[in-house]
């Protein structure tokens, strides 16, 4: 403790009333001496004591407890760091710093860390915040170790001078080269198998070397060209589905690198299908067909093309020609010209009467093996010799009738597979639905039998052909669910998951890998037919790699939960296949730039009277630590200061009064008097 006096004020009127007669009485000596007045010194001294009796002085003595001043140190901690391996070199060079700042008497130190967001590191906010509760006269000044690269440097750095000086202590060589990729614009959209261009740039300073760049859709390659480093170049994708598609643009590793984390940008496009197209034969009416119709009609997505063969040509009732409302089946329109417009062909009861001509099936096998879809829906015709599958379909067919045609009600129930398979699994329980009374039998030679209906026969088999894809219903009776017959069934939700199955939906692929950020980090899912499914690998931002094991949710579903503790892109990676998702900005700031960047926060540096100072990859070279005067020179070749204040907290005052307060007022008027005396002689 050390003692302390001072002289102190107690004044006998309020703050603005003091203030306002203070103005009211400089106004008037102005007025007195403008207009000559005798006495203007005995005026204002007898002013100044009046005004010194209404303040009442006194002499304050104090107990004084001498004030630690206060030395902050920053660590910047952020991913930045850590992409570009810093992040131990950066949190020893704090604690060595923070130590010898510790040994400084009467030097108290703060340390605090800041850390990456979606915005990039925060320096400037984190250092304000840590002095926040305290005065300026206590701050003795800052030490920030970091890479330089921060996302808020001060706008006006000489306002917060009052901080003390700011040393800035770079971790890292500013001249180690870093190869990175921006996107200068990528669509977040496009039509599925329709061009989609997307513009970068790779910045590598000091090459002029072409860089092979290459994008990739979920993981399969998708295009390549050669950039330029640092112009702008372009190339065209086309998005192969519906949905999101991630989207990575990856540019070769450089001859010198600090990570290839920011080699890689990504983006989410989400496909859009330019409308499905449908084509549905009806080849007899019938109950079942109208079922068909009105789910294909009630999805927006979808163009219906529909013909329903009412009369067949061998047909001869001597009705007049001018009294038929039909029109021919345009079969070289359909078959010939416009086949390849249709993304589905669906033969409803149809049976071969000589409409169409046998190359016409060859040209929908082709159609199929080359990405289109073929559902045939059987009646009692499929078991004879007028059914489709002897014509050039039976190529692509994953099962053949027996010839016999089954009559006994039954209960159509999903198989072993089909409870795994996405067309099916997930439905209401099958103990609930209601009985058919016709089933064509079959014998399946390949594909997935989902639905088994009398004595166990295939009901619904599914397969693929070439790029397409090819299902057989063994009746045509779903509009007994339809019309509630015995219960009903999930005729809407089975058809709609069929149609959407064959036109190649990536929500029903039956091998499927999910990726999505969720309340507990990463949510895995993977469908698969097979009855189990190995780990899954996820690959973080930074490169770093983990197994996450699934248990399975339902019958050919898997799921798990992966931690997701650092922004950017990540994989999931299970055999061949890939999914992507994205924690934070897709592309975070922090992986933008990692090179050692002193101009940054030099110019917050220079305006507080710190330094800049280099400390090598390793962040070794440390300067030494001197206590400096308040507004002195606060760094040298080797060495950073640190301000000594001088502040003090007060811990007792006495108060004695330097006489009463009316006797200096008397004294003024006094004086005031005389003055107004020697005016009048």
């Amino acid at each position: 403790m050390i003692a302390g006096a001072r002289i102190g004020f107690d004044p006998a009127l309020p703050s603005a009333a003091l203030i306002a007669l203070g103005v009211l009485t400089l106004a008037s000596f102005a007025l007195y001496v403008w207009r000559g007045g005798g006495a203007p010194v005995l005026r204002a001294v007898g002013l100044a004591f009046v005004f010194l009796g209404l303040m009442q002085p006194q002499w304050v003595r104090e107990t004084r407890e001498p004030a630690e001043d206060v030395a902050l140190v920053v660590v910047d901690q952020s991913e930045s760091l850590g992409l570009a391996g810093r992040r131990e070199a950066a949190r020893a060079a704090g604690e060595a710093m923070a130590a010898a700042l510790a040994r400084e008497p009467g030097l108290d130190v703060r340390v605090r860390e800041t850390r990456g967001g979606p915005d990039g590191t925060m320096i400037a906010s984190v250092i304000e915040d840590a002095l926040s509760d305290l005065a300026p006269d206590r701050i003795g000044g800052v030490v920030v170790i970091t890479d330089g690269q921060a996302a808020d440097p001060p706008a006006a750095p000489a306002q917060l001078r009052h901080l003390g000086p700011a040393h800035i202590l770079i971790v890292g060589d500013p001249d180690r080269g870093d190869r990175r990729l921006e996107l200068v614009s990528a669509p977040t959209f496009g039509i599925v198998n329709e061009p989609m261009r997307i513009t970068g740039r790779v910045i590598d300073e000091g090459s002029n070397t072409p860089v092979r760049v290459t994008l990739s859709i979920d993981g399969v390659r998708a295009a390549q060209t050669n950039a330029r480093p640092n112009q702008d170049f372009s190339v065209s994708v086309r998005l192969p589905k519906r949905g999101r598609n991630m989207v990575v643009v990856e540019a070769e590793e450089g001859p010198r690198e600090i990570t290839l984390s920011n080699n890689r940008a990504a983006f989410a496009a989400n496909g859009v299908r330019d409308r499905l197209r449908v084509l549905l034969i009806t080849g007899e009416p019938h109950q079942g067909a109208r079922v068909w119709r009105n789910l294909l009609k009630s999805d927006p997505a979808v163009d219906l093309v529909h013909f329903s063969i009412l009369r067949p040509p061998d047909k001869q009732d001597f009705t007049p020609l001018n009294e038929l409302a039909l029109i021919p089946f345009p079969t070289e329109e359909l078959f010939e010209r416009r086949l390849n417009e249709f993304d589905l062909i669906i033969f409803d009861r149809y049976r071969r009467r000589g409409i169409l001509q046998a190359y016409y099936f060859a040209s929908i096998a082709r159609r199929v093996e080359q990405g289109g879809a073929l559902l045939i829906t059987a009646g009692e015709a499929e078991a004879g010799l007028d059914g489709v599958h002897r014509t050039a379909l039976a190529g692509i067919l994953p099962s053949q009738p027996t010839g016999n045609v089954a009559t006994t009600p039954y209960r159509p129930a999903p198989t072993a597979l089909g409870r795994r398979h996405p067309v099916v699994r997930g439905l209401p329980s099958p103990e609930r639905w209601g009985r058919w009374t016709m089933q064509v039998q079959a014998q399946a030679s390949g594909g997935q039998t989902v639905l088994q209906g009398a004595s166990g026969a295939p009901l619904l088999v599914l397969d693929r052909a070439g790029n397409g894809r090819v299902a057989q219903l063994w009746s045509d009776q779903p509009w007994l669910w339809a019309r509630g017959y015995d219960g009903g069934g999930p005729h809407g939700e089975l058809l709609r998951r069929l149609a959407h199955w064959l036109m190649q939906e990536p929500e029903l692929e039956d091998e499927r890998l999910s990726l999505e950020p969720g309340p507990r980090g990463l949510e895995i899912e993977r469908s698969t037919l097979a009855p189990g499914v190995g780990a899954v690998e996820i690959v973080a931002p930074s490169g770093a790699r983990s197994t996450i094991a699934l248990g399975e949710s339902a019958p050919g579903l898997f799921t798990g939960a992966a931690a997701a503790d650092e922004q950017g892109l990540y994989e999931a990676r299970s055999g061949t296949l890939r999914a992507f998702a994205a924690v934070g900005p897709l592309n975070p700031r922090e992986a933008a730039a990692l090179a050692a960047a002193p101009e940054i926060l030099r110019p917050f540096a220079d305006a507080t009277g710190g330094s800049v100072f280099m400390t090598g990859e390793d962040g070794r070279r440390l300067p030494e630590v001197r206590r400096v005067d308040r507004g002195a020179r606060a760094s040298g070749g080797d060495w950073i200061g640190v301000e000594r204040n001088g502040a003090y907290v007060v811990r007792a005052a006495r108060a004695t009064p330097l006489g009463p307060g009316w006797a200096w007022a008397f004294i003024g008027v006094a004086l005031l008097m005389l003055g107004w005396r020697r005016e009048a002689a």
